[in-house]
């Protein structure tokens, strides 16, 4: 009963366990007048520096200074080698954390398989989990930081907090923020690790490398690692469909059909096959706004005069002449 009664004046009780405690105290008298020494011995554990060394030299001082007021006031000895106890116990919560005394919080894996996964966590920042991905995270961020860990791709809006650091984990990289949206691609066919900054500021690193390796991203900007480089390169974003994955809202600009078809693939997770490179010499400039891929095809396909056809669920093939590329 001593450690839930230090748990409950520390409040490291849940809902119902408070309902408990209380529930205990009202059921006798005896039980109340234990309750009410334990707060006593608690406000007197509050006022003892927390001082690993000297806490015990400076508990045992205070019962001795006491000693005149334990006989004055009909106190026990014991009642105060209690109040010694729970001051350790106070220092242990204090010193130690609380861990020494809560559950620690349990890690978290969310993997997207074949859809697309919104996961809010506990600090209020949502990720956008992209398919065939998976995040890991704390159930309750403690310490210093808000990490998590990323395999596949995600979209990041994260809520500000400039005392607590937002740190995505990679294999290869670590990407750090204090409040911004951002990609992060390990699956990119362009580099290890890939980090596309859509507002506010982003910090990203090799893994394991110095702080002055660190580059900064502001919005607009793309980090790339690549196999073999010791740092970031940095540049600016070409692609503006980065985000087409998860918003469906994809716009070519008198774009090649080869970047068109590799957008496509992409976003709809589909595999497109064409019977002539010349297809992709033709240039398409058009808006779709959350249009199933079919009807993304069956306009391409009449644009340019080909042939569609569904091999399979996720399968398609286009034939015809293509283009000819005016010298």
């Amino acid at each position: 009963m001593e450690e839930q009664l230090v748990k409950y004046f520390s409040g490291n009780l849940t809902s119902e366990e408070k309902q408990k405690i209380e529930e205990w105290r009202c059921e006798s008298d005896t039980n109340a007048s234990e309750f009410l020494e334990f707060h006593r011995a608690w406000k007197f554990s509050a006022e003892l520096e927390i001082d690993a060394k000297g806490a015990l030299n400076t508990i045992m001082s205070r019962i001795e200074d006491h000693e005149g007021v334990v006989k004055s006031a009909n106190f026990s000895i014991g009642t105060y080698f209690k109040y010694a106890a729970v001051a350790i116990l106070a220092i242990g919560v204090l010193f130690f954390g609380r861990e020494a005394f809560v559950k620690a919080p349990q890690q978290l894996a969310v993997e997207s398989l074949n859809n697309l996964e919104i996961i809010a966590l506990p600090d209020g920042s949502v990720v956008t989990l992209s398919e065939n991905s998976s995040l890991s995270y704390s159930e309750k961020f403690v310490g210093d930081t808000r990490s998590v860990t990323l395999k596949g791709k995600a979209f990041f809006d994260v809520k500000r907090d400039e005392s607590k650091p937002f740190i995505v984990n990679t294999d290869q990289s670590k990407i750090e923020v204090l409040g911004t949206s951002f990609l992060v691609n390990t699956e990119s066919e362009n580099a290890l690790t890939e980090v596309m900054v859509k507002t506010g500021r982003v910090a990203v690193s090799k893994k394991e490398s110095r702080p002055s390796e660190k580059i900064e991203l502001i919005a607009g900007e793309v980090g790339r690692l690549v196999e073999h480089a010791g740092v970031f390169e940095k540049s600016t974003i070409e692609n503006y469909n980065y985000l087409a994955w998860k918003t469906k809202l994809i716009e070519f600009n008198n774009e090649e059909l080869s970047s068109v078809l590799e957008t496509l693939r992409e976003v709809y997770s589909v595999k497109i096959v064409v019977s002539n490179e010349k297809i992709y010499d033709c240039h398409m400039s058009a808006k779709f706004d959350n249009q199933p891929v079919e009807s993304v095809l069956e306009i391409l396909s009449r644009t340019f005069n080909l042939d569609l056809t569904k091999s399979g669920k996720n399968e398609f093939f286009l034939s015809g002449e293509g283009c000819i590329v005016v010298q």
